[in-house]
């Protein structure tokens, strides 16, 4: 009996191995409250961003020849974009409550 239990657990843990990347990883938080950013207002500031990015682009690529150009305009333009749409949307930490967790081993399935 014991060398069956054995075989089936040798069978287990192979199969483990070869369907899920396993690492060993020791996270442990404890309960309580923690600031993050606000992931609504990060992904208007995201969108608004990215909107922009995309016009900077069709303007530099539809009016301007020269590549060097182009570049310096796009970066400008950029900084100027993230800083008005950071403006329109500014961080915003909220808190969120914690709950106790703990991991020891990270399973992430390799064929699906």
């Amino acid at each position: 009996h014991r060398k069956k239990t054995l075989g089936v657990f040798a069978v287990v843990t192979v199969l483990i191995f070869a369907l899920y990347d396993v690492q060993i990883k020791f996270a442990l938080s404890l309960p309580g409250e923690i600031e993050q950013l606000d992931s609504t207002q990060e992904t208007l500031y995201m969108q608004c961003f990215e909107s922009r990015d995309m016009r900077i682009h069709d303007t530099a690529f539809g009016t301007i020849d020269n590549p060097d150009v182009q570049k310096e305009f796009i970066n400008a333009s950029r900084a100027d974009a993230a800083s008005e749409c950071r403006d329109k949307y500014p961080q915003q930490w909220i808190t969120v409550r914690q709950e106790f967790h703990l991991s020891i081993i990270d399973l992430r399935a390799r064929y699906w």
